[in-house]
């Protein structure tokens, strides 16, 4: 057997030439979703555009034990392994990347036929077979990683030179005598470090001079990091109505006022430990335990992603990237008094104007209605009217499902300023004025990103009042096919939702078909562009084929829908009238645009002239500006 090093350095470019690699039977499928990839991609999309772009990129370890053959058996790292050959398929066969060194996907499984063979056919650039038992997973990771690619290809080349060669991983081969069994147990129990927003907590509370100090800023900071809840819950029972009024929705004064309210109880050490900061259990009893019935919500942001959104709500040019948090805040130096006071206003707000979910139902805009001196009461009330609440859920909704990776939920930077402005200014949020205003950076969105000038940037987008955008849209942009980008699609559905929600009516549609249907419309994690003409049709009917009406074919406009990949998977070769009976015996709507295509009597070959007005009719939906 050959001399192996134990740890070895590898670029991309290494690891699928140098050895054989394999995934045992008792690892799990390949498991990533779409916010995973996209966050993989991002990662290294910042790190190849940096100015120190030049530097390595560590991706971390693959852990690994050698076979009698001289394969390797991966013991830690298979998601991270695999994502990567399916991304080095998207830049071959996608984006014609040439990588002569790479003749192949160097990644085998032990009894699994259909995933070996769904990574060979994307890596070999093969139609997908809808009748196979092919990877869902894999095909949707290839998906995901295309459309972001397309995104972003006006650095395809420097992002793929960048990938197989300065992006590196740490190949750890395990003792031969390694008892595996052990190994994961140790894996498993490894003591976790010190977030980074723990790391930053200590750092502020280090800067402040008393105990008292130390003591509303810890309190703040605790409740506010529990996203799953409303943040008034996160302060003691005996202080909440002092601090938010007797229905607890009133914003504290100030840091001094919170502090003083908080004062009392508080520990009268002058100093304490960097192990008390982190763990407020031990510094502060269990003073914020209560009887309150308290439900657990789902949110669109984690804690690190949404102290970078507070700072930007002062219009803070920063990275949604939490990973540079500590840098961040560095080059900032804003107050921890300041601070603080600001993280609590927007947790308030986010809590009551931003969308969440209670448990895995769908998503809500509701307010904490507080009892005071009766614990175990609090209830929920609807944020907005009966009209407007579910059409801000709605639209806030469509901007999540768009952006799922949160260095993209710029949308809720926009949310929050406004938000801000308008309680500092007129004392609370109307409602009208709120859907006026996200409609129109949904407005910003298409005709910035996907006009005909440059792409403007996000932060501008969001949050500077002044942005000069085309007149029209790039239709380049709808003539994509299956890298069409997820907002446009989720764009033009909830456009379609508040026409359909106003009784409007289309014509050349069957809109007693639509009008049965559309209410059961929501938007759920959709991230498959299907073609409702396949583009390998069954039963030997004809394809569309590219003509001077349709010159991109099956992939015009008019013929695509945004679904969820398992939709797409059972459904993509059926002609319309399978299709169409498929998705009514299944009682769901994944998409307004396929509801209307459906509700068409013929489609495809010979019913040019219906798909044709359907794309018209779509794209003047889409292009539709909201009124300001």
């Amino acid at each position: 057997m050959s001399n192996i090093e134990d740890v070895k350095e590898l670029s991309i470019t290494e690891l699928f030439t140098d050895g054989q690699y394999v995934i045992p039977i008792y690892q799990r499928n390949y498991a990533w979703g779409p916010a995973e990839v996209e966050q993989l991609l991002q990662d290294i999309l910042d790190s190849a555009l940096r100015l120190e772009s030049q530097k390595n990129y560590y991706l971390g370890s693959l852990v690994v034990s050698l076979r009698d053959d001289e394969s390797f058996e991966i013991i830690d790292g298979q998601q991270r392994h695999t994502t990567l050959g399916i991304l080095l398929a998207v830049l071959k066969t996608v984006f014609e990347k040439k990588m002569p060194s790479i003749e192949e996907i160097n990644l085998k499984f032990d009894s699994r036929h259909t995933s070996a063979t769904t990574l060979q056919k994307l890596f070999a650039g093969l139609p997908r077979d809808h009748e196979a038992l092919d990877e869902q997973a894999m095909y949707t990771a290839f998906e995901v990683s295309s459309r972001f690619l397309h995104r972003e290809r006006k650095v395809i080349e420097q992002f793929s030179n960048y990938l197989l060669e300065k992006v590196r991983i740490f190949r750890v081969v395990v003792p031969t005598d390694t008892d595996l069994n052990h190994y994961f147990e140790v894996m498993n129990n490894r003591g976790e470090q010190l977030e980074k927003h723990e790391v930053l907590k200590a750092r502020m509370m280090a800067r402040l001079t008393t105990n008292v100090e130390q003591h509303a800023f810890a309190t703040i900071w605790n409740a506010c990091s529990e996203m799953g809840r409303y943040v008034q819950l996160g302060f003691p029972d005996d202080s909440r109505t002092k601090l938010f009024g007797t229905d607890w929705n009133s914003k504290p004064k100030n840091f001094d006022e919170i502090a003083q309210i908080l004062a009392v109880g508080s520990v009268n050490s002058s100093a304490i430990s960097l192990e008390k900061i982190l763990n407020p259990a031990t510094l502060f009893g269990n003073e914020n335990d209560s009887d309150d019935k308290v439900e657990e919500f789902r949110t669109v942001i984690n804690f690190p992603n949404f102290l970078l959104h507070v700072l930007r709500a002062d219009k803070s040019d920063i990275p949604l990237d939490d990973k540079q948090l500590l840098k961040i805040f560095e080059s900032i130096h804003i107050d921890p008094r300041t601070f603080a006071i600001n993280l609590l206003e927007c947790r308030m707000l986010f809590d009551r104007y931003i969308i969440h979910r209670k448990n895995e139902g769908e998503w809500g805009l509701m307010r904490l209605v507080g009892y005071a001196g009766k614990k175990g009461n609090v209830s929920y009330d609807d944020s907005f009217n009966s009209v407007q609440n579910p059409q801000i859920v709605m639209l806030l909704s469509m901007f999540h499902a768009s952006f799922p990776t949160m260095t993209y939920k710029h949308w809720l930077s926009a949310a929050l300023r406004f938000l801000i402005t308008s309680t500092r200014e007129q004392g609370s949020v109307n409602g009208a004025d709120y859907i006026r205003w996200m409609e129109t950076v949904s407005d910003r969105f298409l005709y910035g990103r996907f006009g005909e000038n440059d792409v403007v940037d996000y932060f501008d987008l969001c949050l500077e009042n002044q942005v000069q955008l085309p007149e029209r849209i790039n239709i380049a942009e709808l003539n994509l096919g299956t890298n069409v980008q997820n907002f446009i699609f989720n764009r033009l559905d909830y456009l379609l939702w508040k026409r359909l929600s106003a009784n409007e009516y289309f014509t050349g549609v069957q809109m007693d078909y639509i009008r049965s249907r559309w209410r059961k419309f929501s938007f759920t994690s959709r991230t498959s562009v299907e073609h409702y003409y396949p583009q390998q049709p069954l039963s030997g009917a004809p394809k569309l084929e590219k003509s001077s009406a349709f010159p991109t074919g099956c992939d015009t406009f008019g013929n695509l829908c945004l679904i969820s990949p398992r939709s797409n998977s059972r459904l993509s070769n059926l002609l319309p009238e399978a299709k169409k009976e498929y998705i009514e015996k299944s009682g769901i709507v994944e998409s307004l645009k396929q509801t209307f295509m459906i509700s068409y009597p013929a489609w495809g070959p010979g019913a040019e002239a219906s798909m044709l007005a359907h794309e018209q009719m779509m794209i003047d939906v889409l292009c539709a500006r909201s009124s300001n």
